[in-house]
């Protein structure tokens, strides 16, 4: 395990060798890259350790530093083409290293875009409140029901992808070390709103039909389309396009991506544990994974 010195000064890790091999294929580190094994406290360029003579001999990638700009995006075509590796693990590591360099900020933005989201919920749900609990007690989906449920969600969900898609694009910035600014959380409210209006149209309603219909294919759904809100914010993708480049996508490894999505929201969900003010540590953990789990698949890779 190592540690290491990014573009932006700031210290990761500890990171197992075979990431930081990857990361040297990948561009983002390079021979002069400061780096010490952990346990020791001299640091030392990524080529005075052997561990990475072979493959800083061999890899002629420009590089794009880490922390100091954070992968290219890559081709489309690329992205479809290439088979892709998922560490769970490394996404939570590396997402909680960000979190605690970056605390206050990241910890006080996503409170407001939590804040403002709640507060849409309270509103909804004083509509969509009543029609759930009669159907909870009369053990009965009746027709109106089930409308009402499906019209409010159909009013909450592009909201809230407006609201995440800007929140996403901070995180993605965040990781890239961009130096983002509370303007870059509200960046759903720009260029991208229509997109994004139609993504939390399109996904609220086919998601939560799923749901409600039989839980199977709402959970096929959300896993199918879970990279589609990155992809429109980041990429600008029409937001169709998204949704069936995020479903081939995560086709490839649909089984990982799921025990991968359970993770992360059981790890959201521990927040509930510290008297709900956990939330604002564990939510943004879980968004920052998936956001590093979208640059592992969707950036610039090596095949």
């Amino acid at each position: 395990m190592f540690k290491i010195i990014g573009a932006d000064q700031k210290e990761y890790g500890p990171v197992p060798v075979e990431q930081l091999r990857q990361w040297v294929i990948e561009g983002r580190l390079n021979a002069q890259t400061q780096a010490r094994r952990e346990g020791e406290t001299e640091w030392k360029p990524l080529s005075a350790f052997a561990e990475f003579a072979e493959v800083l001999r061999t890899t002629s990638v420009q590089p794009t530093p880490f922390g100091g700009g954070g992968s290219a995006p890559a081709p489309i075509e690329a992205v479809l083409a290439r088979d892709y590796q998922l560490d769970i693990g490394q996404c939570i590591t590396r997402a909680w290293e960000l979190l605690k360099a970056n605390f206050l900020p990241v910890v006080g933005i996503s409170f407001l875009i939590i804040l403002i989201s709640a507060a849409i919920n309270q509103l909804i749900g004083l509509v969509s409140g009543p029609a759930v609990r009669g159907m909870i007690l009369q053990r009965h989906v009746s027709p109106g029901g089930m409308g009402i449920v499906l019209g409010t969600s159909l009013v909450g969900s592009p909201i809230y992808t407006i609201l995440m898609g800007g929140l996403f694009n901070y995180y993605l910035k965040l990781i890239r070390g961009q130096a983002p600014n509370i303007g870059d959380a509200f960046a759903g409210f720009g260029p991208a709103t229509g997109q994004l209006l139609l993504l939390g149209l399109v996904n609220g309603f086919l998601t939560t039909l799923g749901y409600l219909l039989c839980i199977i294919p709402g959970l096929y759904l959300s896993v199918s389309w879970m990279f589609a809100l990155p992809l429109v914010i980041d990429r600008n993708m029409p937001f169709w396009e998204a949704m069936e480049l995020s479903r081939r996508v995560t086709a490839k490894h649909f089984f990982l991506l799921l025990a991968f999505l359970f993770v992360i929201g059981l790890l959201a969900a521990c927040g509930i544990l510290a008297c709900c003010i956990g939330l604002l540590v564990t939510v943004p953990l879980a968004s920052l994974s998936l956001m590093y789990a979208y640059e592992d698949i969707f950036g610039r890779q090596a095949t």
